[in-house]
């Protein structure tokens, strides 16, 4: 017997980022008058595990999410400009 889906919670096109991702070397050298935002230099993308967070300025990881196997839904389309 297959395991029953669970409903898909629709998954939104707007910016719902609560918590930001840093480098903390980069942080440490922000110059004064500039956001982190402005700052950072980050790559983010699929690797074979999940998703990495990457500092170009460093060359450094900043997080690796594992995803452990599992399959995530997500969402690639950009808002709609209506």
């Amino acid at each position: 017997m297959a395991a029953p889906t669970r409903p898909r919670r629709p998954i939104p096109t707007t910016n719902e980022i609560r918590q930001f991702f840093h480098c903390r070397r980069c942080a440490d050298k922000l110059p004064v008058g500039r956001s982190p935002a402005e700052w950072a230099r980050l790559e983010i993308g699929a690797t074979p595990l999940g998703i990495q967070v990457w500092c170009r300025r460093c060359d450094i990881n900043v997080i690796h999410i594992d995803f452990e196997g599992q399959k995530h839904p997500a969402e690639m389309r950009r808002r709609s400009d209506g």
